[in-house]
């Protein structure tokens, strides 16, 4: 029983690297879209994020700009 326990145990150790693959790449793609929806160079965020993880993510929160304004929906027009 415990041979079978230790296995299992291995098993999931070898999945954490996956999942921890599939999260990196999600954030990378965020970074990406969110830099260049700020008008920043969305191809550098990405490589410095994909290069430094979790402390490059937190630079590029601290450095972002600010969201350019979305223009209001203009006013339907009169009957």
């Amino acid at each position: 029983m415990a041979f079978t326990q230790g296995w299992l145990l291995v098993g999931w150790a070898c999945l954490l690297p996956v999942i921890w693959f599939v999260v990196a790449i999600i954030l990378c793609i965020w970074v990406y879209r969110d830099a260049e929806s700020r008008g920043m160079n969305g191809a550098l965020w990405l490589i410095i994020v994909l290069l430094t993880g979790l402390l490059g993510l937190i630079v590029y929160l601290v450095v972002r700009k600010e969201e350019k304004p979305r223009r209001p929906a203009p006013p339907p027009p009169p009957p």
